[in-house]
């Protein structure tokens, strides 16, 4: 299963997760590669040019459907794959250094006004999901803040944890043991609703800033992927998800187990696709990499 960012991010801590079950239920080794670079589009493409046997598989989240708006891809996001199953959602938060003086989302926009270039955003990389999200936030918002590009969330967090960056995004799960250590604290909860790990941190919703940042995850197929095999890893990572362990798991992290039909899975992509592309023509992302 090849994760196409680096060890320690949200995407490689459900990878992982979903591995090691899988490798139990199959009886056979289900062993992570991460594929790190290029905003996880290294990694899709060594997928796509992969076998079509089911033995190689790709763990997608929201940015696979970022990067056509904004890259130009040596594979087509759409026939170069096949759907396999959706894995689960967490909820993105914003979060600083701990040592930053500021103490709401409200306060942060206004810091980084009076102290315009001088407030760095660290980002999972370019035309990554944190990248889109915090160009919009900043569109929303007309926050000053200088984006730095990582190979992924876990660099990235590491550099706001010891204040290299004061600034990030990313899924609760993985901001979580910087959170415990008290080296970053969080401002705002980027999705939906208010969540019951953190129930005192509201929404950017309810500070007034319309920016719904909620990351999912989901398993790919090579396209050519014969369909009886397709049908089976559908069933068999099903019924890993149906592991209270992993949603326990999950769950203590703050994401959760988000299962749906191979249909409902592609018909997600496909809306997601489109709100990213119309984010990034708002934003002038769409023209910064191709």
């Amino acid at each position: 299963m090849v994760v196409p960012f680096a060890p320690g991010g949200s995407n490689d801590i459900v990878g992982r997760a979903v591995a090691n079950l899988l490798t139990t239920r199959l009886h056979r080794s289900v062993i992570i590669e991460n594929k790190p670079g290029a905003g996880g589009t290294i990694g899709s493409e060594k997928v796509a040019r992969a076998a079509s046997d089911g033995n190689t598989l790709l763990l997608i989240s929201s940015t696979f459907t970022m990067n056509p708006s904004v890259m130009k891809l040596n594979y087509d996001p759409v026939d170069s794959f096949i759907p396999v199953a959706l894995l689960g959602q967490g909820p993105s938060v914003i979060a600083v250094n701990a040592s930053l003086p500021v103490n709401s989302v409200r306060e942060l926009i206004e810091y980084t006004r009076k102290n315009p270039g001088k407030v760095n955003f660290g980002s999972s990389g370019v035309a990554s999901f944190q990248h889109f999200a915090v160009e919009l936030f900043k569109l929303k918002t007309g926050a000053d803040l200088t984006i730095v590009h990582y190979k992924g969330g876990a660099p990235a967090l590491v550099d706001l944890a010891s204040g290299n960056v004061q600034v990030a995004l990313g899924s609760l799960i993985q901001m979580q043991p910087y959170v415990n250590s008290g080296k970053v604290k969080i401002l705002s909860v980027a999705g939906p609703e208010r969540v019951a790990l953190i129930p005192d941190i509201p929404t950017l919703k309810e500070e007034g800033i319309d920016v719904d940042a909620t990351n999912w995850w989901g398993i790919m197929a090579p396209k050519g992927t014969p369909g009886d095999i397709v049908e089976a890893l559908h069933r068999d990572i099903n019924a890993v998800l149906s592991n209270p362990k992993l949603k326990d798991s999950l769950a203590s992290e703050g994401a959760q187990i988000t299962s749906a039909t191979r249909e409902q899975f592609d018909q997600r992509i496909a809306e997601e696709t489109k709100k990213w592309a119309a984010v990034a023509q708002q934003t002038g992302l769409d023209h910064s990499q191709k």
